[in-house]
Order: structure tokens, then C-alpha cells, then sequence
């Protein structure tokens, strides 16, 4: 039972310190560099581009460790289940799981010229057409039960 409890804590501990890394090289993404472009130089004209960047990740891990008893025993019988819990052999179990990502675009460019400083915007036109789209469908769907709420 102590090795059972030994390797779960090791294991617990590994586990830790791998996603521990895993944060660190999913928000490394969000630094200066990856939000702001190197400046690029054109004659007078320095551009700069800026970016959104977002990240995210989601986690989790179980374990246990006890006897293995039937549920039937511990369920009907709990003053019997404890006379076998020496005689059945030690529980264990485990489980990790995870995910997560980075993504970047860019949303603006910075110009900087003779005239002084310009800053554009940069318009995610398939972005907007999605959103155009999703609204329609909501207000025909809308209007629909309105409808059919009118008539009855």
C-alpha cells in the first residue's frame, strides 16, 4: 500500500511539473514580440504591425487509492465491508488530461512617415461576414415564433 502511494505521488508530482511547462510554452506566446511586429524601414516610412494575441488551456488530473471492494458490499453491508478491506487486494487509479492553444492576427498597422503617425485598421472581412450571418439567422428565427405566437 506504501509503494501504491509512493508511485501516485510521484507520478502527481511529474505531473505537476509537466504542465507547469505546458503553461509556460502556451503563454509564451502572449510578449511584446508576438503582439507588436520589427519595425519594417522604407525610406521615410516605418510600418509596424499589431496584433491580437490570445491563449488559453484547460487541465485536469484524478487519482485514488483504497481497496477494491464490490459496491455491493459497501452499499448493503459497511460493517462487512470492513472486515474484507485487509483481504482484498490495494486500489489504485489515475488520470490526466489536458489541451490548450495560441492563436495570433493581426488588427491594425502602425505607419510612421513624414506626415506623422497613421494607424489603420485591419478588418477580418470573413470575421464580420460570420457575424452578419449569425445575426440574419437569428432575427429570421426570431421572427418566425413571432409569427406563429400571432397566429396561435
Amino acid at each position: 500500500m506504501i509503494d501504491t502511494r509512493t508511485r501516485v505521488l510521484s507520478l502527481a508530482e511529474k505531473t505537476s511539473e509537466q504542465f507547469s511547462s505546458l503553461f509556460d510554452r502556451i503563454f509564451a506566446a502572449a510578449h511584446s514580440e508576438s503582439v507588436y511586429s520589427k519595425p519594417v524601414i522604407s525610406g521615410n516610412y516605418t510600418v509596424i504591425t499589431a496584433s491580437e494575441v490570445t491563449s488559453g488551456g484547460g487541465f485536469g488530473s484524478g487519482g485514488g487509492i483504497g481497496p477494491e471492494l464490490p459496491l455491493s458490499i459497501i452499499k448493503k453491508r459497511p460493517d462487512e465491508a470492513a472486515s474484507h478491506a485487509e483481504q482484498v487486494n490495494s486500489g489504485g487509479g489515475g488520470g490526466i488530461g489536458g489541451g490548450g492553444g495560441s492563436a495570433g492576427r493581426p488588427v491594425a498597422v502602425i505607419i510612421i512617415g513624414p506626415e506623422g503617425v497613421t494607424v489603420k485598421p485591419v478588418l477580418d472581412v470573413t470575421k464580420i461576414a460570420l457575424a452578419g450571418i449569425a445575426t440574419g439567422i437569428v432575427m429570421l428565427t426570431t421572427l418566425r415564433k413571432m409569427r406563429k405566437m400571432s397566429k396561435g
